[in-house]
């Protein structure tokens, strides 16, 4: 399946918690600036810039008021806009592949959300309640890794080595994936499995697709072979949001860095936006990793940090883009 691309109608732009606290909060001149130019192509129709629910769960962090203001600002950009969950997005991909159905923005994006989300108190509430029970889960589900990881830190690697083992990494993974649908076919328990942490049980990432393609895409025996042939042979190549999960995933570890709850909301950013995204803003970290792993080329798309270097060069782009819009009118 070739990587969905925006096709034709509004450019879309991705924005994550440090852009849309920098586009609405910063006094910073450039950060102004690409506020200016955001919402003028908005009006114009040459931009789109979808909510998410990582957007939801990270400014029910900050003050109530200024969760609201942001949330209400950004709605304006998004037209109403959001994306579906990774776990949504992911099944229905599975399922077109298998299919041969077009990738759209629908695969990607709800329409029509209702606005205010946050300025309803039990919204607020709920959405706070998911970042802290996702920071408890992260830290216990990584407290091994992170401290084989301080000590692996020091331990250098040539990019020939390190490119083999990010590879054996993402391998890994769809060898776990391929194993489970295996048990499908050979007719073993379709029970959704738990992984146990010290503060209860969490059900286990590829359980969760598969219960979603079986029971809201009907998935049957034969697509199941066929799913298993394609995995055998391209991996999660062919399906953006698994392919960037891992390959991040695999980085960070390859990289021995400490990973903590923050990592895994960027990693659902990334896989979710990266695919149909044609600017995509994220931290200086996530941005290294994801030109190293060469996604932005895959997924044809300009990725931008918060350095002053890289808001300068989006404000060139954001230019002229507007340029081009006006000369094609």
């Amino acid at each position: 399946m070739k990587p969905i691309s925006n096709k034709g109608n509004r450019l879309i732009i991705y924005l994550d918690q440090f852009s849309t606290s920098g586009i609405f909060e910063s006094e910073v001149k450039e950060w102004k600036l690409i506020r200016e130019l955001i919402i003028e192509g908005v009006k114009r129709g040459v931009y789109l810039c979808p909510m998410s629910s990582e957007h939801f769960i990270e400014s029910s962090q900050k003050e109530n008021k200024k969760a609201i203001y942001i949330d209400n600002e950004f709605y304006k950009i998004s037209n109403g806009y959001s994306f579906k969950s990774e776990l949504l997005i992911t099944s229905q991909l599975i399922s077109s592949l298998i299919r041969g159905n077009n990738i759209t923005l629908k695969t990607f994006l709800h329409e029509n959300i209702i606005k205010d989300i946050l300025a309803n108190n039990e919204n607020f509430r709920a959405f706070d309640e998911i970042k802290k029970k996702l920071n408890v889960k992260i830290e216990e589900g990584t407290i091994v890794s992170n401290k084989l990881r301080e000590y692996a830190r020091h331990i250098s690697i040539d990019k020939t080595t390190k490119n083999s083992l990010i590879d054996t990494h993402k391998s890994i993974s769809v060898s776990r994936f391929i194993n489970r649908l295996k048990d499908l076919i050979n007719d073993e328990p379709t029970t959704m499995r738990g992984v146990k942490f010290p503060s209860g049980e969490i059900p286990h990432w590829i359980d969760l697709i598969i219960f979603q393609l079986l029971n809201k895409h009907k998935i049957n025996r034969k697509e199941i072979e066929q799913l298993i042939v394609h995995l055998q042979k391209y991996g999660f190549r062919n399906i953006p949001t698994l392919d960037i999960r891992t390959s991040i995933s695999a980085i960070i570890s390859v990289d021995n860095k400490k990973e903590n709850v923050n990592d895994q909301i960027d990693i659902m950013r990334a896989s979710t936006g990266l695919p149909i995204s044609d600017l995509f803003l994220t931290d200086k970290q996530r941005k290294s990793e994801i030109i190293e792993l060469e996604l932005d080329r895959k997924y044809n798309t300009k990725v931008f940090s918060g350095t002053k270097k890289d808001l300068e060069e989006l404000i060139v782009e954001l230019n002229r883009i507007k340029t081009a819009y006006k000369k094609n009118k």
